[in-house]
């Protein structure tokens, strides 16, 4: 078809009515795919968003998750395609989402979404960590829970398992292309040795600790470790170990 045709069409259908308009869609929709998707769970893709949309908030919240991991891809690892890098992340289930090399070393990445609570990004003192007047907060653990066979639980994420922490701003910023990073050795210890906390703090803007980029981070992690690490406030730390010691004796920390 000429570009003189398709320009007459779509002249056509400015003119056409919003009734029309969507009749002539239907038509088109009955015989094209959105995605291919719509094949692979034998819905179209109007049944599946409808099904996303009366999900319950967990679901939701789960799904915000993915789009993030999605996002993560389109919005950072292509573009750095264009300066060398390349996506080698190996089939099957890691503690990284993506493995992404330079000719430099490969690095791990994984990908995670801002805390929000009621859709409301979530928001706590950053005096706590050193970090100014205030702080986002990025969720960080396994979606399952399990065992080692030795009645460690699993959920954890540990160091080691993972280079660079890149979190999704969408919910503060409405973008899904805006990412900070850190690097996975500088997060907050958890409760057992070699564990990550479980809630991180994550810097309004750029910081020693925190990145909007990614080149940056990969910059850091490639420097001799020193051993850097975010902080609590003591206060702060006292607080958690306190509530950690009531939870394991049965009691109630009342702080």
């Amino acid at each position: 078809m000429s570009e003189a045709a398709l320009v007459a069409i779509r002249e056509l259908i400015a003119q056409c009515t919003p009734e029309e308009q969507a009749a002539l869609f239907l038509e088109l929709r009955a015989r094209h795919l959105i995605h291919e998707f719509e094949e692979v769970i034998g819905a179209p893709a109007e049944m599946i968003l409808e099904a996303v949309h009366r999900a319950p908030e967990l679901t939701r919240r789960m799904l915000r998750g993915v789009i993030a991991d999605a996002a993560f891809r389109q919005f950072v690892v292509v573009p750095l395609a264009v300066a060398g890098w390349r996506d080698v992340t190996p089939v099957g289930n890691f503690a990284f989402d993506y493995k992404l090399d330079d000719d430099q070393g490969a690095v791990t990445v994984q990908v995670k979404l801002q805390r929000s609570e009621r859709g409301v990004p979530v928001v706590r003192r950053g005096e706590r960590y050193g970090f100014g007047d205030s702080v986002h907060i990025v969720e960080t653990q396994k979606t399952r829970t399990g065992t080692d066979g030795e009645d460690n639980l699993t959920r954890p994420y540990r160091y080691g398992e993972f280079d660079i922490l890149a979190v999704s701003m969408q919910p503060s910023t409405g973008k899904w292309g805006r990412y900070m990073y850190t690097l996975g050795r500088w997060l907050l210890p958890g409760r057992n040795a070699g564990e990550m906390a479980t809630l991180q703090p994550v810097a309004i803007g750029a910081n020693d600790f925190w990145t909007n980029d990614f080149v940056t981070a990969t910059r850091w992690f490639r420097t001799e470790h020193d051993g850097k690490q975010m902080t609590l406030g003591a206060q702060t730390a006292k607080k958690r170990d306190a509530k950690a010691g009531a939870r394991q004796g049965g009691g109630r920390y009342r702080g």
